[in-house]
């Protein structure tokens, strides 16, 4: 029994060690796999980290290749600001300029003579160089920012007359006859709105029997108007008011859409604005159109079909009637009388580009009764055909602004032009006239008659002028 015993147990023993040897083999070749599994995995996650760090840094130098052109266009653009001011404002400067900030440089050139001179600017913060160009011309400005500006005779609008635009006006405006304004009307100091149709805002001393289609602001009294938004007065009287009503010290009759605000400070009177071109303008333009010489005769002086005029001073009335055209080729001083009609023309030449002309008409002895321009029966006055230019024709007829009834501008019978200046006088236009702009010291606008504004009207140059600087006309990246 113990022998069979002690060899069982031999034989369980090698079994035992034959399991062992073949289990230790076996966990080896795991080992192994998983050993192979954990490298390959370590291998791809080295890989997947390079490829991220390489992205990483291809993005670090795209950002930092980003940032260094925008610092060297900013830097450009300081170095042109600071030439064009010179240039403009006739400090001096070189052919070439240096400006240097915060170690970087931006180098400036200036070429080119007379009447365009053109300005190259190049920054470069570690080699992210930037160019930028502008384009300067010799010229003298004006802003027309209204569609019609008033001095103190204010403007009275009859018979369905309409100004596609907004107004500035030191006087009062008063309609009649479903006038409209379609855009805003201000009214300054102690004047008033009357009886008008207002598309967009309105703001007076005093606002009257009017329809206003968005605010609707009164120093003084809102009374009996319909407001599409807001109203805001001292007092708000038998008015309908969209949104809402924002008053001083009463309101009484009135329908309020929105909420009502008492207690509310009524704003405050509106500033007298001064007209775009000075008296000293006017001057110095009649001194160009005079250094190209006087005609004294025949008078009064009326020009063949085909003539071309200008610089020039006329010295007597001037008349262009039936189909003549009329070419400017500078500025020109009527000093007396301008009469065009019967589908006559006036126009600027093709050279002036997109820069305007000056007919200046004034009889420095007689601003009363002279001095004054009749555009009848279709006859126009227009720019070179460009966009921009514009032909203004200046009246220097002062009668209104003394208290006569003189006109300086008659305006009628389908007749047009680009801007009409009166700034001491009074211009009237009636019988479908269309114009861009009118600036006067008095205003009449009648009988379906009507000024389109023109956005090109807030910053136009004229080709002659006496400031002798320079205006922008192109500003432009090249690099």
């Amino acid at each position: 029994m113990e022998r069979r015993f002690f060899a069982g147990h031999t034989t369980n023993s090698k079994t035992l060690r034959m399991h062992t040897l073949f289990s230790a083999q076996k966990n080896s070749h795991r080992g192994q796999a998983l050993l192979t599994v954990v490298i390959f995995v370590l291998l791809i996650g080295m890989a997947g980290i390079g490829g991220f760090s390489s992205i990483a840094l291809r993005e670090t130098g795209s950002a930092r290749s980003t940032l260094l052109g925008e610092q060297s266009l900013y830097l450009s653009e300081a170095g042109m600001e600071d030439a064009v001011y010179r240039v403009k404002n006739g400090k001096q400067y070189g052919a070439s300029e240096t400006l240097v900030l915060n170690g970087q440089t931006a180098t400036t050139t200036i070429v080119g003579t007379g009447s365009s001179k053109t300005i190259l600017a190049e920054g470069n913060v570690s080699n992210g160089i930037r160019r930028e160009q502008v384009t300067l011309t010799s010229a003298s400005g004006a802003s027309f920012v209204y569609g019609v500006q008033v001095g103190r005779g204010g403007i009275a609008m009859e018979n369905s007359s309409a100004v596609i635009g907004s107004i500035y006006s030191n006087g009062d405006i008063i309609g009649n006859g479903n006038s409209t304004i379609t855009g805003d009307a201000f009214v300054a100091t102690t004047h008033i709105i009357d009886n008008m149709t207002i598309d967009g805002s309105g703001q007076a001393y005093l606002i009257t029997d009017s329809t206003i289609g968005k605010n609707a602001s009164s120093t003084t009294d809102i009374n009996d108007v319909t407001i599409g938004a807001h109203g805001y007065a001292n007092r708000i009287i038998r008015s309908t008011i969209g949104k809402n009503a924002y008053y001083a010290t009463s309101i009484s009759g009135s329908t309020v859409g929105g909420a009502s605000y008492p207690d509310t400070t009524a704003p405050s009177e509106l500033p007298e604005l001064a007209l775009p071109i000075a008296d000293a303008v006017l001057d110095a333009w009649e001194t160009d159109a005079a250094s190209g010489g006087t005609i004294s005769s025949p008078c009064p002086y009326k020009p063949a079909d085909g003539t071309v005029i200008g610089p020039k001073k006329i010295n007597c009335d001037m008349e262009v009637d039936g189909s003549k055209i009329i070419t400017l080729a500078g500025t020109v001083w009527i000093a007396g009388n301008l009469n065009l009609k019967n589908s006559a023309q006036i126009k600027l030449h093709s050279s002036f580009g997109s820069t305007s002309g000056v007919i200046i008409v004034d009889n420095p002895a007689n601003r009363l009764t002279s001095s004054k321009v009749t555009i009848a029966n279709s006859a126009q006055i227009v720019g070179s055909g460009a966009f921009g230019s514009y032909t203004l024709v200046a009246s220097r007829n002062a009668s209104a602004e003394q208290g006569g009834s003189e006109e300086a501008f008659e305006i009628k019978n389908s007749s047009s032009a680009a801007l009409y200046y009166a700034p001491h006088g009074f211009i009237e236009i009636h019988n479908t006239g269309s114009i861009k702009e009118a600036t006067a010291y008095k205003l009449t606008i009648k009988n379906n008659a009507t000024i389109t504004y023109e956005t090109g009207l807030s910053d136009i140059l004229f080709s002659s002028g006496p400031t002798g600087g320079y205006s922008i006309k192109t500003w432009q990246e090249v690099q």
